[in-house]
């Protein structure tokens, strides 16, 4: 399993999702008291249901390791979701109105972690074409094997 790159690629997507439960959204710092304020992942739902998610489309695309197309079906079911995500992330960002009245993105700005989602999307879709291939790969060589023993 572990010797096929697209199954390290699907698992370094997962990392990168799990890890967010630890990270923040976005961030601000008061001048004038440097106090740091946070949102982090973990304090909203909507965020935790969206890593769980994706985790779980990850660890199934992974245990699938034998049925390349059903990984490449995975894979772009788990690029929709992270999509979905990291779409929620920035309207929430921009949308999302604080108790003062301001918006949140003109005080907050947002965190490294807030990309991601981004980065885990590009590593699956490069699964996806890796899995594809190999798919391809084992189809031909099924119909070469049929033929040659005819």
């Amino acid at each position: 399993m572990w010797k096929k790159k697209h199954n390290w690629l699907i698992a370094a997507a997962a990392l990168l999702v799990i890890v967010l439960l630890g990270m923040d959204v976005c961030h601000a710092v008061n001048p004038e008291t440097g106090v740091h304020y946070a949102v982090r992942f973990k304090d909203r739902l909507i965020y935790i249901l969206f890593i769980i998610l994706s985790f779980i489309l990850s660890d199934v695309t992974l245990m699938s390791a034998r049925q390349p197309f059903y990984q490449v079906f995975l894979g772009i079911t788990n690029a929709i979701v992270l999509l979905g995500f990291q779409i929620w992330i920035l309207v929430d960002f921009f949308t999302t109105k604080l108790p003062s009245g301001l918006r949140m993105s003109s005080v907050y700005s947002l965190s490294v972690g807030s990309v991601f989602p981004l980065i885990a999307i590009i590593l699956l879709v490069l699964a996806v074409r890796f899995a594809a291939d190999e798919g391809t790969a084992q189809r031909l060589a099924r119909a070469f094997e049929k033929k040659a023993g005819k």
